[in-house]
């Protein structure tokens, strides 16, 4: 029976540096791409379907072609183009990781928020992006 658990504790200290890494590729992939502003990166890393946000352009969808928001997305960049990007908070559960973070644009800062699953061959795939303007009030 020691033997049994030794080998399920070995098999998840093994496996939690691995899920770790793929976290830490994705958040940098999703990082750099909304520094440079390059959707095209990002859009790599979409799920078939994305649930796709964007207050500014009045962009709300549930349920949207990764091809699709790919092409909103550069029109916003275009339109809003990145002067900085910073992650404010990331988290995880089960085969979900999130975050959160500011967009930074010509005097002009947005809420981002990105979710993404993990798929079956343990990849990460964006599911849900939302770029939501603040407030002058809101704006520190």
């Amino acid at each position: 029976m020691h033997l049994v658990f030794s080998f399920i504790f070995s098999l998840l200290v093994l496996l939690h540096p691995v899920t770790r890494s793929i976290e830490t590729e994705i958040s940098q992939t999703v990082g750099n791409s909304l520094r440079s502003g390059d959707a095209g990166r990002l859009s790599a890393r979409f799920a078939k379907t994305i649930e796709l946000v964007i207050d500014t352009e009045k962009v709300d969808f549930q349920s949207l072609q990764a091809t699709h928001a790919e092409l909103i997305l550069r029109s916003f960049f275009r339109k809003y183009p990145p002067h900085g990007f910073q992650f404010v908070y990331r988290g995880s559960s089960d085969r979900l990781y999130y975050s959160t973070g500011t967009y930074e644009t010509n005097g002009q800062v947005f809420s981002v928020y990105v979710l993404m699953r993990q798929t079956n061959n343990h990849q990460y795939a964006i599911n849900g992006l939302h770029f939501r303007k603040e407030k002058k009030d809101d704006v520190k």
